[in-house]
């Protein structure tokens, strides 16, 4: 499926972003917009390698240089991918019993294939993207994108059973007040998108401590770039 042109979207995107809260723009821009942002969405599927027989189950099919592209993102020149998401979807034990999620909650790759997978705590869940200077001319701005991967895998499912939303101000910080009806995910067992978001790898869970990838949770690998 081919984005149309995107026409006069640098010189209004500020409207198409929701200024006037849409109002009036079921529009060619409009749709061009949208279906542009949906194929960076669609990306992190596409992207996504959920077949156990792969030594790189759980991960990304590609690299940073080569996604967008081999998704079908039709204007890929548009941004550069500078950061994959990585976060674990589970039930942490207490630490005293020594137990965690079993690995079939897990996209791993099979025993026959790999005796260490690559990760045993993690998944790709998406990716972070800037405009390049081909992508500024054509949409008006140094556009950021955080493409996140929706609910794929079994334990992500039951995640999803819950889905209480709670206010989503840790995830704005200061802007929380001037957005003070903004939600997210999160339920009563303290999963969900907030959780998913903020949750470090505990240590009991991996012989070799946090994950390599997230230390820190999800949250630093769009948060940095941004800020930067």
């Amino acid at each position: 499926m081919s984005s149309p042109d995107p026409g006069s979207i640098a010189s209004r995107w500020r409207e198409l972003q929701g200024a006037g809260s849409w109002e009036g723009l079921l529009d060619r821009d409009l749709r061009a917009s949208i279906i542009a942002y949906g194929e960076l969405a669609e990306a992190t599927y596409d992207g996504f390698n959920s077949q156990r027989r792969s030594l790189h189950a759980g991960a990304c099919f590609y690299g940073h240089d080569d996604l967008l592209a081999a998704a079908g993102v039709v204007r890929a020149g548009h941004y550069a991918v500078t950061k994959f998401i990585y976060a674990t979807s589970g039930f942490f034990l207490a630490p005293t019993t020594g137990t965690s999620v079993p690995d079939a909650f897990f996209v791993l790759p099979l025993p026959s294939l790999l005796e260490e997978p690559w990760c045993r705590e993690s998944n790709w869940m998406g990716y972070v993207a800037v405009a390049t200077d081909e992508g500024v001319a054509a949409l008006g701005r140094r556009d950021i994108v955080v493409a996140w991967r929706g609910t794929v895998e079994s334990l992500e499912w039951v995640n999803d059973l819950d889905f209480t939303p709670t206010s989503a101000a840790p995830v704005l910080g200061s802007a929380a007040d001037d957005f003070d009806s903004a939600l997210v995910h999160k339920n009563a067992k303290r999963t969900g998108f907030l959780q998913e978001f903020y949750r470090p790898f505990p240590n009991n869970l991996s012989d070799s401590g946090p994950s390599d990838f997230h230390p820190g949770g999800a949250r630093p690998s769009p948060l940095n770039p941004i800020i930067t």
